[in-house]
């Protein structure tokens, strides 16, 4: 009975691995990989125009969701509901926001440390919390824990530091995503080396040979 159970277990295991190896799931974190390190290194070498290019897209995203709720609320006015005050109000706030972001960017930019700072110990935490799911195999759970160990100690350093300016904080997010892209690239390289090994055909001959 024990040696039936160990078979099966093993022939779960090798077909986890082929099936791993089949679907090509190397790809994703390949090109994830290298967006990663372009993202990185584009932070890292151009930090100012970084936090530039972040406000304008900050402003063109603000602009774009006060018009929707402008629309929203006279969809809702039309509709003879007295709702349409509420996305009238954050439509309004919206649109203060993207004008600021483009007019007076300075502003804005005071903040976006500490918007930085939340993202990074928000998403420090998720990847933290994700490591200790039970997919993740171990060497991924030293990677994402690890990683999100860092990402949270960057956000919070962020967040209780005066002396860290706008374009600093871009250059500490372009080094985490740089180191992150070469992990998953090197990760990537490697489950593509061991796809080269897993041959689908040498597992149907086994599994026959132990029924």
């Amino acid at each position: 009975m024990d040696t039936l159970f160990k078979n099966e277990s093993n022939h779960s295991a090798m077909a986890s691995h082929c099936v791993l190896c089949a679907t090509g799931s190397w790809k994703l974190p390949l090109v994830i990989g290298i967006l990663a390190i372009i993202v990185g290194s584009l932070l890292l070498l151009f930090p100012s125009r970084s936090v530039e290019f972040i406000l304008a897209i900050f402003g063109v995203i603000a602009f774009v969701i006060g018009l929707l709720l402008f629309w929203s609320a006279w969809t809702i006015r039309r509709a003879g509901s007295a709702a349409f005050a509420a996305p009238l109000i954050l439509g309004i706030l919206a649109l203060v926001l993207a004008l600021v972001a483009f007019f007076n960017p300075d502003l804005i930019r005071a903040f976006l440390a500490v918007i930085f700072a939340f993202f990074c110990i928000i998403g420090g935490l998720l990847m933290l919390a994700a490591a200790f799911s039970w997919w993740a195999s171990a060497a991924r759970r030293i990677l994402m824990g690890g990683g999100g160990i860092i990402l949270a100690a960057i956000g919070i350093l962020i967040l209780f530091s005066p002396y860290i300016s706008a374009p600093l904080v871009m250059e500490m997010i372009g080094l985490f995503f740089l180191a992150s892209g070469l992990v998953s690239v090197i990760g990537s390289l490697l489950l593509w080396r061991r796809s080269r090994t897993c041959v689908i055909r040498e597992w149907e001959e086994y599994r026959q040979s132990g029924q």
